[in-house]
């Protein structure tokens, strides 16, 4: 239900708002809505039914939850009406917007598309970009918030040389080297135990490449090979099924089931 006293809207939205997204999700509310979608919904109606009143105060929070929803621009732009009025806030979000200018900066880059090499020397440029930002707002909630635009990058670079590792001098080895930069760098990310699943996968696709290659009914076919990658994906799903809590052990338990069977099929073949 919308809340009619402005204090009922940001008294815990202003508590939540500091969670550290990089490492956890957005916070719910009590009615387990995602906080920062809530808090818009709600500071829209309670602008509808307040005009003009509070206007800083509704525009700064508005802004906050928009900034944590990764829409910097509006975010930006709500931020230097802040900045114009003659309130307490004005100071402070100024300082953000030019916070979040510095991000737009970053997401305005060009990256060209016509080479695979140049292309990920343009990741790796944002990257770095990024990294500054991390240290110029060190313990603030900016160092999170570009956290979380290295980590998309980061990611982004290693499903570029997957998809392209065709083309690529040993496509499957750099693959396999990005994925493991990614789960190490990323270890205190929310979204650490998805990378490890990510990178089993990966190990499951060369595996039934090498099945499909090298037929397990025939006398090519090396059994240690395809055994060597099963493992390294199952010490993967492995690491994942055993950690409490994670949203993801669920799903690593069936892949590892699947594994099994994929590798009971291979083996009953190669007899």
């Amino acid at each position: 239900m919308p809340a009619g006293d402005l204090l009922d809207i940001v008294k815990d939205f202003q508590r939540l708002a500091r969670e550290d997204t990089y490492r956890f999700a957005i916070p719910k509310d009590v009615t387990g809505i995602n906080i920062m979608k809530a808090t818009l919904i709600r500071l829209d109606d309670y602008e509808r039914k307040n005009r003009g009143q509070f206007a800083d105060i509704v525009q700064y929070n508005k802004a906050l939850a928009l900034e944590r929803l990764r829409e910097y621009d509006q975010a930006a732009a709500l931020y230097r009406k802040v900045a114009e009025t003659e309130g307490r806030l004005g100071s402070e979000a100024a300082k953000n917007a030019e916070a979040l200018d510095n991000f737009l900066r970053i997401f305005d880059r060009t990256i060209p598309s016509d080479d695979p090499f140049k292309y990920i020397a343009g990741l790796d440029e944002k990257v770095a970009a990024w990294n500054a930002l991390i240290k110029k707002h060190q313990g603030t909630p900016y160092e999170f918030m570009a956290r979380v635009e290295e980590e998309r990058i980061d990611r982004a670079k290693v499903a570029f040389v997957e998809a392209n590792r065709g083309r690529l001098k040993e496509g499957n080895q750099l693959a396999i080297v990005g994925y493991s930069q990614l789960v190490t760098k990323h270890q205190q990310s929310k979204n650490s135990q998805r990378f490890l699943l990510d990178f089993g996968d990966f190990y499951m696709i060369l595996a039934k490449e090498y099945a499909a290659q090298y037929d397990p009914e025939g006398l090519a076919f090396d059994a240690k090979v395809l055994d060597q990658l099963v493992k390294s994906a199952l010490k993967l799903y492995s690491e994942v099924a055993q950690t409490d809590g994670a949203i993801e052990k669920l799903e690593a338990q069936g892949k590892i089931e699947a594994l099994r069977g994929f590798m009971e099929k291979m083996t009953r073949l190669n007899r």
